[in-house]
């Protein structure tokens, strides 16, 4: 099992080891122990509660988008998009978006299971943004910025 972790980049074998140990790694539900053999096609293996993937095919890309690169997996207007900036094997999409003129941390994955639970409004999932706000020529009205400051949510 330890050999099945270190491949699934928890860390070396010996710090699997200490995961198991500690209690933190479960096979189909129970707690697993040193030694147990494990069917990664078969067996449902968590660290923390968290399902350890599975599938060597899928991918994931934790990428910053820069300013004025479009998230979208093809352009009709030939601007550059968030998929131009990785490996173009194996194909990839972007789990949301971000407008054209922001930047931030955006996944990119080819797991439509995790681009489904981050995505579908019935998981909840919330989003948080940063704003940096720049005054006009006429400035910002102090009870804009206020409002602005203690957060604003949005459905």
């Amino acid at each position: 099992m330890q050999k099945v972790l270190a491949q699934r980049g928890f860390g070396s074998r010996r710090v699997c080891e200490d995961i198991i140990t500690a209690g933190r790694v479960t096979v189909n539900g129970d707690v697993a122990v040193l030694g147990r053999r494990v069917d990664v096609n078969i067996d449902v293996v968590a660290v923390d509660g968290v399902p350890v993937g599975v599938r060597p095919d899928l991918v994931y890309y934790l990428l910053h988008k820069p300013y004025n690169v479009i998230t979208t997996a093809k352009d009709t207007h030939d601007r550059v998009t968030v998929v131009e900036l990785v490996p173009l094997e194996p194909r990839v999409h972007p789990v949301g978006r971000l407008d054209l003129d922001s930047e931030g941390l955006i996944i990119l994955t080819n797991d439509g299971d995790l681009t489904h639970r981050l995505t579908h409004p019935s998981f909840g999932v919330e989003k948080e943004y940063l704003v940096h706000v720049r005054s006009g020529p006429e400035g910002v009205p102090d009870s804009a910025l206020a409002r602005l400051r203690k957060g604003v949510e949005l459905d």
